[in-house]
This record gives C-alpha cells, structure tokens and sequence, in this order.
C-alpha cells in the first residue's frame, strides 16, 4: 500500500544571490508525522533553505509544494515588542481571519505564559520572546511548521514543553523541519535527518535511536567528501 502524500515537497530547488548559489538543486519529501531535522555548519544553507520551503524566498530554480498553511519561527521573532503577549497573538489571529481567543488562551497556556500574558513583550526574557514566537506559529493549527533554531534561549523546563508539543504534533499527523545545532534536545521527538552541505542535500536518513554523537560524526564523514 502506498503511504500518505507528503505535505511537503521541493524539487530540484536552488536559490542563487548573484553568482552564489546559497542552495543548489535540493529535493525532499516531508510526510505527516514526520519530523525533519536539517543540521549544517554556518553557511551551510539552513535559514535559506527555510525561508525557500515557507515560500519567504522564491527559488532560482526548482518548484515547492506546501500547504496553504504553514507555521514559521525564523531568527526574528516578528513580534511587537510594545504589545502584550496576548495583544500581540491577538493581532496575528486578526491577519489571518481567526476571532475566536479560546485558541491564544490555550496556547500561552501550553506555552506556559498565561500568568504574563498582559506583560509587554519588551519585559520578557530571550526565552519567554521565544516560546511566544512558537506559541504565534501555532496560532492557525497549521498541519506544516517550518522551525529556525526554534530552541535558541530556552531553559531546561521550556526546551520540554517545546519537545512535549513537537511530540503532539508529530502524534497528530502534522509535520515540521527543524533547523537546529542543539541536536542532543530534539532527537528524542524527531523521526529523520537532513545533511546540508554547501548548499547541497546530501543526504536524509531515519534516526533510528542514534544520538548526537553518532549524527555529528555522520555528517563529518558525509561533508569531507564534498
């Protein structure tokens, strides 16, 4: 039996600044319950990448599928740092058509900022300003959330609610491509990983219980051969 269409895919994509190419010809399939992780060294190509896949950035070449869709948490957490956590979900479900405050209540909720939801964001610590920006991306219940160093800033009891809800997402058939460098806090929840080489997918492979050491060395042995 064939398994489920992917929600997302990209074909033969690449993105060129003048006579650079930040990302050439990557191809990949992200299906439901899947949990992508793209590791890289700096410049690999990891934002840019990102940005293609939420269609933040056209490709230079090559076509991306997604969902009409699709949570974002980029290096800027796009937030209004005058406004309150709560003015500021409010805000963002107004763009995108949503009226109803049971969802942003059961958010920052999740997140665990219902007790500051009336602070302005410009009080918040690094790591509240991030689990704001996820608990935003989350807003729409997209089945697709695009992930850039989503865990950068948080301590040990949020990097378990973030790896708690990538849990539940996974559970409920959604997908997510996370680019990260803090492996170690997310093999736990995430089913495959994505090489990226100079621009260049090399290659994806389950995770099968690895931990990081094994995946560092993986992608050692995978990058000296470029």
């Amino acid at each position: 039996m064939p398994g489920p269409d992917p929600l997302l895919s990209a074909k033969s994509v690449s993105r060129r600044f003048g006579y650079s190419y930040a990302i050439a010809d990557v191809s990949l399939d992200v299906h439901p319950s899947e949990i992508l992780l793209l590791i890289g060294h700096n410049g690999a190509g990891k934002t840019t990448l990102i940005r293609l896949l939420a269609g933040l950035l056209h490709p230079t070449a090559g076509e991306i599928l997604r969902p009409d869709s699709v949570g974002m948490v980029a290096h800027d957490s796009m937030l209004y740092e005058s406004l309150s956590a709560r003015e500021n979900m409010r805000f963002f479900a107004r763009l995108q058509g949503m009226h109803k405050t049971a969802r942003i209540d059961e958010l920052l909720g999740d997140f665990g900022l219902a007790e500051h939801a009336d602070r302005r964001v410009a009080t918040y610590s690094r790591g509240m300003v991030q689990r704001l920006t996820l608990a935003r991306a989350l807003l729409p219940d997209p089945p697709l959330l695009l992930l850039d160093e989503p865990m950068t800033g948080l301590d040990d009891s949020a990097l378990n609610r973030v790896r708690n809800i990538l849990s539940d997402l996974r559970a409920d058939d959604r997908a997510v491509v996370l680019a990260t460098h803090q492996l170690a806090d997310v093999l736990d929840v995430a089913s495959d990983v994505g090489y990226l080489v100079k621009g260049r997918l090399k290659a994806i492979e389950p995770i099968d219980g690895r931990n990081a050491r094994d995946i560092t060395l993986r992608y050692r042995e995978i990058a000296q051969h470029d």
